[in-house]
């Protein structure tokens, strides 16, 4: 084996070993690039979810608030409606009452 014959051995091999560093880098490129689009769609995928959730717990608030408010109203209603009934039950009574009271103190006054 010669020198040219040496010589040419190491520039091919030097050629080898720079087109491997390049393949390597390549992958290793292509290997952190999926990675991060990886870790992105992850990411995205935990937001989506997130945000979901916090959607539902949103609405199931809404629901508990609205029929909570629904209870409350009508409450107010039966309570409204109890007082009325009790009012007109009675009322003819002490109107009668007060109207007897107004009669017979008149009357002592023009009697007397």
């Amino acid at each position: 084996m010669n020198l040219a014959d040496v010589l040419t051995a190491l520039l091919s091999a030097e050629d080898e070993a720079a087109d491997s560093v390049e393949e390597a880098k390549r992958k290793a490129s292509d290997i952190l690039r999926e990675a991060r689009e990886k870790f992105a769609a992850d990411q995205e995928a935990r937001l989506n979810a997130a945000r979901a959730q916090a959607k539902a717990i949103v609405e199931s608030a809404r629901h508990s608030a609205e029929l909570e408010a629904a209870q409350i109203s009508d409450m107010g209603l039966r309570g409204r409606q109890k007082m009325k009934d009790q009012f007109a039950e009675k009322a003819p009574s002490i109107v009668a009452a007060l109207a007897g009271e107004t009669a017979e103190r008149y009357g002592k006054k023009g009697g007397a």
